[in-house]
């Protein structure tokens, strides 16, 4: 038995915002979309997990795996392989495999449900981002114009609105098992936290088993005395912290976060005896080169408690990515990865991301359209890009 490219399809199992079951977390939709027209998603609103295991879609994406090919949906590993990034790919190297599937990874969305509309996200992942475009006609107004028709499409065909698999019991409880399997058993959003499901799912686990190690990313806006109680049955739980920048500039890119409210939760979080924290940083244009009041925050904050800081870097939409900052924040950027890199904060490992360059041309047009998006954002949300970011 030869080593597969990819352990993710052959360990894990992910459910979208949409209710769709894919191969992996980072697994691109819109290409599976595109280009494997003769299989239809499958979904959890519609169809089992079993049916999914069983299929022929799943039965190709794992042979690609034990083939050594990448498949459709991996665009993204693609990108971070190219640019030399450790990404996702390596990060599945921890999973066993023994010739067939084996569950001991698993993700779960309850939707796009979500209180923040963060400048590098979608409508696919954000309720905030899906109204706030509906409203002000966001996405007519720049080249990502067809971002919100395709989401609206994907969510009305997918079910998840009218009948969504949370709100039907057979579906919610074969979830449930199968998490009770898991090794890990990861929530990710649009933003949990504001989710009754996830509460409801983990008093329903608790129920059978508290054994798997509990993963929750949460922006840290919302932490209820309900949540925290159901969270402090599972003796293994990690949250990690999504946060961008420090203070005010976590507040413009994560609008309308509130820096004070924040640290209030934060501080509960730590006060756990049961829960690790991690904080993820996205670097983008926008933070690429003032990250490092956020680096000395959660090493001063979280202190012993810190699991790890983790950078993970924007690559869609093109005109957020770090690689378009202007040489001195990436001096910036690279100064502070030598002075803080440490096992538990590789900052080093996306530096090839950084480094990527692109005609003259296409920097100009991407710099104006994300000066257009930033100009939008300033007059929708009231806000002011120049006034934390004044040289991009």
């Amino acid at each position: 038995m030869h080593k597969p490219l990819c352990k993710w399809p052959l360990s894990h199992i992910s459910i979208d915002v949409y209710g769709n079951i894919r191969p992996c977390c980072a697994w691109e939709l819109d290409d599976q979309v595109a280009h494997i027209k003769e299989y239809p998603l499958f979904n959890i609103n519609k169809q089992s997990m079993h049916e999914y295991l069983h299929s022929k879609f799943y039965s190709n994406v794992s042979n690609d795996m034990l083939d050594g090919k990448w498949s459709v949906g991996c665009r993204d590993c693609v990108l971070e392989h190219k640019a030399g990034v450790i990404g996702t790919r390596q990060a599945g190297e921890k999973f066993p495999y023994n010739g067939k599937f084996q569950l001991f990874d698993m993700e779960i969305k309850f939707g796009n449900l979500c209180n923040q509309g963060c400048i590098m996200c979608s409508p696919m992942n954000s309720s905030v981002l899906e109204q706030e475009a509906i409203k002000h006609d966001l996405f007519k107004q720049n080249s990502n114009n067809k971002r919100l028709d395709r989401h609206l499409g994907l969510q009305k065909d997918s079910g998840i609105v009218e009948v969504p698999w949370f709100d039907n019991e057979e579906r919610f409880n074969e979830v449930v098992e199968w998490a009770a399997k898991c090794h890990t058993v990861k929530f990710r959003g649009g933003e949990p936290t504001v989710n009754k499901n996830l509460q409801r799912f983990l008093d329903r686990l608790s129920t059978i088993t508290t054994e798997p190690y509990i993963f929750v990313n949460t922006n840290a806006h919302t932490f209820t005395e309900k949540l925290e109680q159901v969270l402090k049955r599972f003796p293994k739980v990690e949250i990690c912290l999504s946060i961008d920048g420090y203070g005010s500039l976590n507040e413009y890119i994560r609008w309308p976060n509130n820096w004070q409210k924040l640290e209030k939760n934060v501080a509960r979080m730590i006060a756990m005896r049961n829960v690790k924290i991690s904080v993820s940083a996205t670097v983008q244009l926008m933070n690429l080169g003032e990250l490092e009041p956020l680096v000395l925050w959660s090493r001063d904050t979280l202190r012993s408690r810190m699991n790890e800081f983790m950078v993970n870097v924007v690559h869609r939409p093109d005109h957020w990515q770090p690689c378009l900052a202007s040489q001195r924040r990436k001096d910036s950027y690279y100064e502070m990865a030598e002075k803080y890199q440490k096992p538990n904060c590789d900052l080093k490992k996306i530096n090839g991301a950084i480094e990527k360059t692109f005609d003259q041309q296409k920097t100009d047009r991407l710099m104006q359209e994300a000066i257009k998006q930033l100009n939008i954002y300033n007059k929708v949300r009231n806000v002011s890009w120049q006034s934390v970011i004044p040289e991009l």
